[in-house]
């Protein structure tokens, strides 16, 4: 029986990945490898009910051999809910890019999308 998935997201740089959903969303750090220092290889950040992994471009690649030669280009978006998204809009748009402003779409959530550090898309809605 399936019971959570997490996803874990390829990036250049897993500390500055740290910092951004740190300072602009307020997520906490659940573990590091190696625990903690300056070049990281892997980190799981949380925040509510959100775990997101994250895994530096190389060691991601050793692991999953069939990743070789991609260059890192987002191919999805996360859908996050949130309780009040219209509070949360305000909140980051100074401090974030915008990929989408906030907009009702045509199912009747109010919703914006913002830019992570490394170009992924974060659609947030209520």
């Amino acid at each position: 029986m399936y019971q959570t998935i997490t996803a874990n997201l390829m990036v250049k740089n897993v500390k500055d990945t740290i910092e951004f959903y740190e300072d602009k969303l307020g997520f906490k750090i659940i573990t590091t490898v190696p625990e903690g220092g300056d070049i990281l290889n892997f980190a799981i950040l949380s925040k509510d009910k959100i775990t997101i992994m994250f895994q530096e471009q190389q060691n991601l690649l050793a692991e999953y051999s069939t990743l070789q030669n991609r260059v890192i280009t987002p191919t999805l978006t996360l859908f996050i809910t949130v309780d009040d998204v219209k509070k949360l809009y305000d909140d980051l748009k100074d401090k974030v890019k915008i990929a989408k402003e906030l907009h009702q779409t045509f199912y009747g959530k109010d919703e914006f999308a913002i830019f992570d550090n490394n170009g992924n898309i974060l659609t947030i809605s209520c």
